[in-house]
């Protein structure tokens, strides 16, 4: 059975070139923004889009241009009518979700959660430690 959108994936070396690519791929056709995977340390970073098919290779083809341009381009495709058996890995799925198994890799869906510590802890009233060499003084 095949899903009624297309996904569109690209993948960047960088987080932050990937975010600028992310930002194009959402401003130039109506995509959703569905997940994003890291890995090594945010150095690889796999964005992930739905919507409609023409849509979606308008999205993936700016977002293809521009990673060009900052030479962190890596791979890129786009997937009409995926086959159902795929979205778990897609966290496109609500009933089945499939949880990386590589410590390295995180993986992020929809907004992110804010934790917000409203207690002051006794380390926040330490001073910072010097860092570099210790200054050399007249008794040296």
């Amino acid at each position: 059975m095949n899903a009624n959108f297309s996904i569109g994936l690209i993948e960047i070396s960088g987080l932050g070139d990937a975010i600028k690519t992310l930002d194009q791929m959402c401003k130039v056709a109506e995509v959703e923004f569905v997940a994003t995977e890291r890995r090594l340390g945010g150095r690889l970073v796999t964005l992930v889009v739905k919507g409609e098919v023409s849509a979606v290779q308008a999205s993936v083809d700016a977002g293809v241009e521009l990673a060009k341009t900052f030479g962190t381009l890596k791979a890129w495709n786009v997937i009409p009518s995926p086959h159902t058996e795929i979205l778990p890995y897609l966290h496109l799925d609500a009933e089945r979700t499939v949880e990386p198994k590589s410590e390295s890799a995180a993986t992020h869906v929809g907004p992110a959660k804010i934790r917000r510590n409203t207690k002051k802890t006794a380390s926040a009233a330490k001073p910072a430690a010097k860092r570099g060499r210790p200054r050399k003084t007249a008794a040296n």
